[in-house]
């Protein structure tokens, strides 16, 4: 080999290490920058003519292990942010000065105290005391919780603004990475900065990435909608629900038009709120609801067949459940909709409710299907019973022609009116229960109107010789009403005892007016008259008499407050009572409080694992840099020997000419 060969050998070797040495000092500067990939000089033997070169500078990075990275941070905020909330909830709900649990022992222990002495009006003045405090609770608790909710719709807000920043980014770091892989150049840096900003989008959504091959990247959200595809960004916006303003949904802005998306998009801090908001926000309100409208009918309709201080009938202890305000707020039309329908909820049976809302869709204008939300039910007029008007639960009645429909279903009645008729498409929401605890409300303030007394009385004749009992209970609220209806007996009543030849027992009822009815007597069955239950124990005897009247002047009598102190204990609220169902919510959220601690803290530890092998693949290793370092230096002094040896020959060569 010549003189010059040797020499140009020398030269193409200190080039190409001197590149190589550059690439390994570009690493050794950026072993603290966060999401740098590890760059790898790629020497090439030139073909034919010797020497070397370098061919490429490789970007060390696993494309497959970045996109598992994202997916599982998109996981991971999802199961935090899900977490959060539900902790927050859960010491909002446990709490002992939010709990309605406490409230209530206050509100049954101020009614104990006026058990035990009824004529005592600050006894009854404590209790209507704790009863506000305990409406106040529910008041506050239920307007605490929807904080909550107005808490997601600003940091929804704040995500989509972030995303859309990002998204912005990742289109200008597309732009450039296009130019300079046309160009020729490598863009690791620019690559680099992109996966960064692919990793940061993950935190707030879940996407799915496809690489052009312009170098560019598309990112997919949803079930497919475009986010980011080269220079062009479809905007996400927030947007009211359909049918309730107060929650703010997902949508995107694709050629200008708007479409929700929020059922479709998952993972990330917006997956992880929209998910509590579903899964606990909402059923926690519907709960509450449920148990508000529970207690306050119960008691309503207990406190309503009692006799108050004045010995007048009892009214209304807290609001009542189907006022024209909470009839109207329980039905929600979409915005949408083509028709203009106006409608109502009334609640029938509040032991048949269920803590869920309901959608109605109309599938043309004399069809309709009714879904369950909590366990996706689904009713049709095939799985209905037409009935005019409905009575029962799994009735219904629709007239197309002027656009009315009614239709009863766990324990209440939808009525709507379309104006002038229903239209393909239409949809409403029908929340039974949900705004019950804020529309909760005390309607007596007067200690003299606490009806703690019972209206009818029963009186022992002196003479009797059996061992009867009689008692007599109030089975209806509107007893006063009804009680008096003409040809019904009416109290006064004689109630005595006869016997036939055979010796078998009958009792005699005798009003007033005459009137008489009589039948065999059966031990503990009823006797039920107009709105009141006459029930005989024990064994009378022939003879035996005894007088049911009213209550006159039975200020110091209790029993009505004895049975509204006993429905604290009464399984009224799908088998549980007011204050163990309370117990199974808040167990309910403290458990999936745990259930997104354990997936938040699984997803970051597989997060960190895969982080740390993208590190162990990608990151730079000084021990590594340091002996390439070292290799490449002593090859550039290796090639300058070269080269100066090329140089000497070369003089040889002339000196001998």
């Amino acid at each position: 080999m010549s003189s010059f060969g040797l020499l140009n050998l020398g030269t193409q070797s200190l080039q190409a290490n001197q590149t190589a040495l550059s690439v390994t000092g570009q690493n050794i500067s950026n072993v603290n920058t966060e999401g740098y990939s590890r760059q790898r000089p790629v020497f090439q033997s030139r073909e034919g003519i010797s020497g070397v070169t370098i061919n490429d500078i490789d970007r060390i990075a696993d494309a497959f292990l970045s996109r598992q990275i994202w997916s599982d941070s998109a996981g991971y905020n999802s199961s935090l942010t899900f977490e959060n909330f539900a902790n927050e909830l859960d010491n909002l709900m446990a709490g002992e000065a939010t709990s309605i649990s406490t409230a209530m022992d206050n509100y049954f222990g101020a009614l104990q105290t006026a058990v035990d002495d009824p004529v005592s009006l600050p006894n009854r003045e404590l209790f209507i005391a704790q009863a506000e405090a305990l409406v106040q609770r529910f008041n506050d608790l239920d307007a605490n919780v929807r904080r909550q909710n107005d808490t997601i719709n600003g940091r929804l807000e704040n995500t989509v603004a972030a995303i859309n920043t990002i998204s912005a980014n990742i289109a200008e770091l597309n732009d450039d990475i296009r130019i300079a892989q046309a160009s020729g150049s490598v863009p690791s840096e620019l690559l680099d900065k992109r996966d960064a900003k692919l990793e940061e989008l993950s935190k707030y959504i879940s996407f799915t990435t496809l690489d052009q091959p312009s170098g560019e990247v598309s990112v997919f959200i949803g079930n497919g909608q475009p986010l980011v595809v080269g220079l062009r960004v479809s905007e996400l916006t927030t947007v009211l629900s359909p049918a309730d303003s107060s929650q703010l949904n997902i949508g995107i802005s694709i050629n200008g038009k708007v479409s929700d998306i929020t059922n479709q998009v998952s993972g990330g801090q917006v997956g992880g709120m929209l998910d509590y908001r579903d899964d606990v926000l909402n059923r926690a309100l519907d709960e509450l609801g449920r148990i508000a409208v529970v207690f306050a009918d119960s008691m309503n309709e207990q406190h309503q067949k009692g006799m108050d201080f004045d010995g007048n009938a009892g009214g209304l202890l807290f609001t009542d459940i189907n006022s024209a305000t909470a009839r109207s707020n329980r039905f929600l039309s979409e915005r949408d909709n083509s028709s203009t329908a106006t409608g109502g909820v009334t609640i029938n049976d509040v032991s048949q409710l269920q803590a869920t809302e309901y959608e109605l869709i109309f599938n043309s204008d004399s069809s309709f299907t009714l879904i369950r939300e909590s366990d996706g039910m689904r009713w049709s007029q095939s799985t209905l019973t037409p009935t005019d008007p409905p009575t029962e639960d799994g009735q219904f009645s629709l007239d197309s022609t002027t656009g009315e429909l009614s239709l009863r279903i766990d324990g209440f009645t939808l009525d709507i009116d379309a104006n002038p008729a229903f239209v393909v498409g239409d949809k409403f929401l029908i929340r039974p229960v949900r705004n019950a605890a804020s529309e909760i409300d005390t309607v007596i303030s007067s200690a003299q109107q606490l009806a703690l007394a019972a209206p009818l009385a029963v009186s022992e004749h002196v003479a009797n010789t059996g061992t009867g009992v009689v008692t007599v209970a109030i089975t209806d609220k509107d007893f006063a009403d009804i009680s008096t209806a003409p040809g019904e007996l009416t109290p006064p009543l004689e109630l005595s005892f006869t016997a036939d030849a055979s010796g078998v027992l009958s009792y005699v009822l005798t009003d007033a007016e005459g009137d008489t009815t009589t039948d065999l007597y059966v031990a503990g069955e009823p006797i039920s008259l107009q709105g009141y239950d006459i029930v005989i124990r024990n064994l009378p005897k022939v003879g035996d008499s005894f007088t049911v009247d009213f209550n006159t002047g039975g200020v110091s009598d209790n029993r009505n407050s004895l049975l509204m102190s006993d429905l604290q204990f009464s399984k009224s609220i799908s088998g549980a009572s007011y204050q163990d169902k309370y117990g199974q919510v808040v167990e309910r959220v403290g458990t999936q409080a745990a259930v997104a601690q354990l997936n938040s803290q699984s997803s970051k530890s597989v997060l960190d694992v895969n982080r740390e092998t993208r590190a162990g693949i990608s990151g730079v290793n000084l021990d590594e840099e340091a002996a390439k370092l070292v290799q490449f230096q002593q090859a550039y002094q290796a090639s300058a020997q070269l080269i100066r040896a090329a140089q000497t020959i070369f003089d040889t060569l002339l000196q001998s000419v």
